[in-house]
């Protein structure tokens, strides 16, 4: 029977494997292709790669595992950056709890999105911790909780005066209705029919889709999206994965529809379907820490392709309160963090990964 490893020992495998590659005993840094870098410091990190692409230098392994915000810090701006307007600062803001700034995010929240442990009390962490059963957005780790920190600071407020609250499904956030929080974010992709019943901010990330499938499977040798068509996919219900499969591949097979990804990634292992439909980065937490298990080879997985962004448009935004005022000043928040470097500072640290993973023709 395998070993579990400890939680903090699982997060830092997966901040290396997803920060660094390498052969033999020496892991060399992994790059980030050039399609995959933001053309300027105002874009919107884009996580979409061609195997084909000249590669520039990422953070170095040891950085991308160590130099995590412990308070929910973000990288400093220059004091000449842009800030945002007076009416969009803390003190002048309508907020759920007067004073402080309620964020959300789904529980479990997984790396490289989130990070932390919630075995450990971070500063500005309620007494006796936060609850998370998986990362601690108190933390500030991973590229989303680093990004909320980062608006955070950018509104006025500082660390000790950000509040989390989970989200237990990841529909509900952009259900019809009043919202527990003031903004949320959990990789939920802006779509028409979603902004009905919420705002969405601008986007602060580009997503591409990708299939995971353990190894050895059929469905591996399979380089282009008719190739896909008749094998048994899965994705979770009301994802942008499963509108792709839906609409993008048109299986000949049902797909599969799971409640969430911790069921669909079960299904995988039991053999209900041959590959699952999940973001990019996501996919490589699975392989890399879900579906190993450290001390035997089995069960391998593989992340066998990734759509291009022309298959699907994907950008990912933060999640408000239908008409919130905030909505706006989120925005500005926004645009100072891309203008001055931050934003894409986070991008290089947490998702950077250069990892040149085949695209369905």
């Amino acid at each position: 029977m395998p070993t579990r490893r400890p939680m903090a020992l699982v997060l830092a495998a997966v901040l290396t494997l997803t920060a660094c590659a390498g052969t033999g005993t020496s892991p060399a840094p992994r790059s980030l292709p050039a399609s995959q870098a933001p053309a300027s410091a105002s874009a919107v990190p884009s996580t979409v790669a061609s195997p084909d692409a000249s590669q520039a230098p990422s953070a170095s392994p040891s950085e991308a595992a160590t130099t995590a915000p412990s308070e929910g810090a973000s990288p400093q701006a220059s004091p000449s950056a842009p800030t945002v307007s007076e009416a969009c600062l803390a003190a002048s803001l309508t907020l759920k709890n007067p004073g402080r700034l309620t964020v959300s995010t789904d529980d479990p929240a997984y790396p490289p999105w989130w990070g932390g442990d919630p075995e450990i009390q971070y500063p500005h962490e309620p007494e006796g911790g936060s609850g998370w059963k998986f990362s601690d957005p108190y933390s500030g780790e991973g590229y989303e909780g680093a990004t909320a920190y980062a608006v955070a600071e950018a509104l006025g407020f500082t660390p000790d005066q950000v509040d989390w609250t989970p989200n237990v499904s990841f529909e509900l956030a952009f259900r019809p209705g009043p919202k527990a929080f003031d903004f949320h974010l959990a990789q939920v992709s802006i779509r028409p029919r979603r902004a009905e019943a919420v705002d969405f901010s601008e986007p602060y990330f580009d997503a591409n889709q990708s299939i995971i499938a353990l190894t050895p499977n059929a469905i591996g040798g399979a380089t282009t999206i008719e190739g896909l068509r008749d094998f048994r996919l899965g994705a979770a219900v009301g994802t942008t994965s499963l509108e792709l499969i839906e609409t993008v591949i048109g299986p000949n097979v049902e797909p599969s529809v799971f409640n969430d990804n911790n069921d669909a990634l079960r299904a995988l292992k039991n053999g209900q379907i041959d590959g699952l439909v999940v973001d990019l980065q996501t996919a490589f937490f699975m392989r890399d820490a879900q579906l190993e298990d450290f001390d035997t080879p089995e069960p391998e997985a593989t992340v066998i392709g990734q759509f291009d962004v022309s298959a699907q448009v994907d950008q990912v935004g933060l999640v408000l309160e239908k008409g919130s005022p905030l909505t706006p000043c989120v925005n500005e928040a926004l645009a100072v963090i891309k203008a001055n470097g931050t934003l894409q500072a986070i991008y290089d640290e947490w998702i950077s990964t250069g990892q040149e993973i085949p695209v369905f023709e």
